[in-house]
């Protein structure tokens, strides 16, 4: 896939915070309907399909055309759901005829502070920040503003920000739907039956780990029958495996296991094998993300659920870009679609919504 990667960026200037000194082995701080509808509060953005060479320019001095150029803080490019999006993201900007410049902080908040000032030193028109932690980004977000450069926040809320004095928009999946989508599938599938819950969390810090915890507990708390208890996971499958096995070692009896990741659902899957448990008999498994990985094992009856949350919203992203740079005023969120995938549908939505 890496090879893939590189081949796709050839026509679009790609730059590594590797040589400038994005839920680890995936993500560290840091893949409802196919069709569904967006309640009141949220805007579902269009695709973008404006055709390459359409947009993303702007005059030169000489009196030609210069591409604008994007700047993109990826928080990390590691596990499938990054490489995914940076995939995702290049494609479209390449699409729409800008000029990309990527970083990688590497799940490293102060080298995204630095990865953002030199995007800032570069004269990007605007950039993206996919924020590391959700409040420690803010020397990032201050030094666009001080700047003068638009940027869009992505993916992690940043928490502290004002929408049109420190973001354009937002763009993100709506990880509370998430992890209350999660918490209605554990219901149906427990009923009335005491039951304890393993939530396996991202970091803390970062919102999309607060909210899909949040959506979660929100929605049992109405029923008594079911009991959480958390462990941090960190995004990681390594530690998401580590964290079943001292569970269960320690006598800690739990039914289901929610992670807030799929690839942290994968080492929850190698731990209850490890630990002598069957998946999907004496404990079910339920995640969000959708790589074919976790889609693979829901066909294979070891994890019974996944919440979708796509890393293709380059669509989503510059269709946003070239409505600001047209002048239009942007919403202050735009929201990528879920699904919910069990055996009933996996066969269908793989290829579709599967990364």
């Amino acid at each position: 896939m890496l090879k893939k990667l590189w081949g796709t960026m050839l026509a679009v200037t790609l730059v590594s915070t590797s040589l400038m000194g994005c839920s680890t082995e995936t993500a560290k701080p840091a893949a409802t309907e196919a069709a569904a509808q967006a309640s009141e509060e949220k805007t579902a953005a269009p695709a973008a399909e404006t055709p390459a060479g359409e947009t993303g320019a702007k005059a030169s001095e000489d009196g030609g055309e210069k591409k604008l150029k994007i700047g993109f803080s990826e928080s990390t490019y590691s596990g499938a759901w990054r490489v995914a999006e940076v995939e995702d993201v290049t494609k479209y900007a390449e699409m729409n005829g800008y000029e990309l410049i990527m970083t990688n902080a590497d799940s490293n908040i102060e080298k995204q502070i630095g990865d953002v000032e030199d995007l800032i030193a570069q004269k990007c028109d605007l950039i993206v920040i996919v924020p590391v932690d959700a409040n420690a980004v803010a020397p990032a977000f201050e030094a666009c503003k001080s700047a003068g450069i638009p940027v869009i926040d992505m993916d992690t809320q940043y928490l502290d920000g004002k929408w049109k004095e420190d973001f354009i928009t937002t763009i993100r999946s709506d990880q509370y739907q998430q992890g209350q989508g999660c918490a209605e599938w554990t219901v149906d599938h427990v009923g009335d039956k005491d039951t304890t819950v393993l939530e396996i969390t991202g970091n803390p810090g970062q919102s999309d780990a607060q909210n899909r915890s949040r959506g979660f507990n929100e929605y049992v708390a109405d029923h008594s029958n079911i009991k959480v208890i958390q462990q941090n996971g960190e995004w990681s499958r390594a530690t998401a495996q580590e964290v079943v096995q001292n569970v269960a070692q320690s006598g800690q009896k739990f039914d289901v296991i929610y992670c807030h990741s799929d690839e942290m659902a994968l080492g929850a899957l190698l731990g209850l094998k490890q630990a002598g448990l069957k998946p999907n008999e004496d404990v079910w498994i339920v995640a969000v993300d959708g790589q074919k990985e976790a889609l693979d094992a829901i066909k294979a009856d070891e994890i019974g659920a996944i919440i979708t949350c796509t890393p293709k919203g380059g669509d989503v992203l510059f269709d946003c870009i070239n409505k600001y740079f047209a002048g239009d005023e942007l919403e202050e969120e735009y929201f990528v679609h879920q699904s919910t995938i069990t055996t009933e549908n996996v066969d269908e939505l793989y290829e579709v919504e599967g990364f």
